[in-house]
């Protein structure tokens, strides 16, 4: 697979119902006056992970703003108490939290730090081109949940943590856990599948998001800004992108929508192009929170914008 980027680069339905009130007014006050343990994570995709595998053991705290780009997100001081109070804490790692850098070392013994970069398999963001100046903490790629197979390692990897700090919910963790790689590795299937030929392989998006999705199922990902999201792309990116997309035909150009599609929008009107949300699953919309959407549901929504894109059969 030739990946090449113009710039650097019980349990289901616990966890289905789970998602519907991520960071809500319900959420939070269920939270107010749960003794459940504690679990504070910071990405949607590992609240997910984390809700499922629990169940109704645990209370699970998620920190960042609904609909907010976290990449642009830092604590408030009630928001790091909320973390110090937790029996876990879990963040993506890879440099996509920067602010965790100041406070994570200084967490009592009580709360358990996980970085989950640490657990899965990581893609190196140099495989890219020398115009993009910005890197994540050693130059790796942190969208990896964007890989089914390190949803896969995310989930086994919590179904242990679990099981260790609350060995009397051992088997709940493991029924809820099984099934939920049941239908991640059907996800994946189905992915594999519908991307197996398509007449256009190249995904070009406005945010390096998506370099993990490519990889897996063998796509060219070319994005037109890199894996910050307040980034700038230069003219000539820009001028690069046109002519590709004029050159081989695209007919689709990707953005997210919880960042600045200016670009995007811009580059489909100049080549024809359709420009179309794609779903990197950092973070969930009031519209994804309202209408209960799960990781499978959306990754299957960007697998069916992607095959009409690519001209999949």
């Amino acid at each position: 697979m030739n990946t090449k980027r113009l710039i650097v680069v019980g349990g289901l339905i616990a966890g289905a119902i789970g998602t519907a009130v991520f960071l809500g007014t319900k959420a939070q006050s269920t939270k107010a006056q749960s003794t459940k343990p504690i679990v504070a994570v910071s990405t949607f995709s590992l609240y997910e992970v984390s809700s499922t595998i629990a169940g109704e053991t645990l209370e699970v705290s998620p920190i960042v703003p609904l609909g907010s780009d976290p990449h642009m997100f830092s604590p408030a001081p009630a928001q790091v108490a909320q973390i110090t109070r937790a029996d876990f804490f879990i963040y993506n790692g890879a440099g996509f939290e920067t602010w965790t850098q100041s406070f994570t070392n200084t967490l009592t013994q009580t709360t358990k730090v996980i970085d989950m970069s640490q657990h899965v398999t990581l893609l190196k963001s140099d495989d890219a081109h020398d115009d993009h100046e910005e890197h994540h903490d050693g130059g790796y790629d942190p969208h990896y949940w964007l890989d089914i197979d390190n949803m896969i390692k995310m989930t086994q990897t919590l179904e242990k943590e679990f099981s260790v700090k609350f060995p009397k919910n051992e088997q709940i963790y493991h029924t809820n856990a099984a099934a939920y790689i049941a239908k991640l590795q059907k996800l994946k299937s189905d992915y594999q599948s519908a991307l197996k030929e398509c007449k256009n392989r190249t995904l070009i998006s406005n945010h390096d998001a998506f370099g993990y999705l490519a990889h897996a199922n063998s796509l060219e990902n070319i994005s037109i800004i890199g894996l910050s999201s307040d980034e700038q792309p230069s003219a000539k990116i820009i001028a690069q992108i046109v002519a590709r997309v004029k050159e081989h035909g695209i007919k689709t150009i990707f953005f997210e929508e919880m960042i600045n599609d200016n670009i995007a929008q811009t580059i489909a009107r100049e080549t024809g192009a359709k420009a179309l949300p794609l779903q990197p699953l950092e973070n969930i919309s009031e519209d994804e929170l309202k209408s209960h959407q799960t990781y499978e549901s959306i990754m299957r929504a960007n697998l069916a914008k992607m095959t009409q894109a690519m001209e999949c059969r």
